[in-house]
């Protein structure tokens, strides 16, 4: 299922706001900004956003926050640039402070360069905790196929859709 564009955005992101993309069948996902990308010494992505979508499909562009939580989640955590809303692929749609219920009790993703586990300051973590993304930027290709894979019935290991 391909993302159709919408109209960009250009805007200055914050972590709690709430994005949507659109699938060419006409439905959206939701998605939240969790973190900046830093300029400290431990940020490997300066600028990047680290950023989670959900697997909470809705018919229009109003997200029910009460159902944006991290068993829900559609893909792993992923790091973005300001690309996707600037191409139209997200799109902004509302805030909402995050809480600890907001976030995973750990974020881990696999780094190819250390060959290990890392969280999302670039720092190991001792083992794999799921659901486990890659410690890289994403490309549009790698986001469509994550997308994709995960609609076609592949769920995220540790989202509400595997344990069932």
């Amino acid at each position: 299922m391909a993302l159709k564009k919408m109209k960009g955005q250009r805007r200055q992101h914050a972590p709690g706001d709430v994005f949507v993309l659109q699938l060419d069948d006409e439905s959206y996902r939701f998605g939240r900004i969790i973190k900046m990308g830093e300029t400290t010494r431990e940020a490997r992505f300066p600028g990047g956003i680290l950023a989670y979508i959900y697997d909470v499909p809705s018919a229009d562009q109003t997200p029910d926050l009460t159902q944006l939580t991290p068993d829900r989640l559609l893909m792993p955590p992923f790091f973005t640039m300001g690309w996707a809303w600037s191409k139209g692929y997200f799109r902004t749609v509302t805030h909402a402070e995050l809480t600890a219920d907001d976030l995973l009790k750990q974020h881990c993703f696999y780094d190819a360069y250390y060959k290990d586990y890392v969280d999302e300051n670039d720092c190991r973590i001792p083992e794999r905790a799921d659901p486990c993304g890659v410690f890289a930027l994403s490309n549009f290709e790698y986001f469509q196929q994550q997308v994709d894979s995960a609609l076609a019935g592949n769920p995220v290991v540790g989202s509400q859709r595997a344990e069932n």
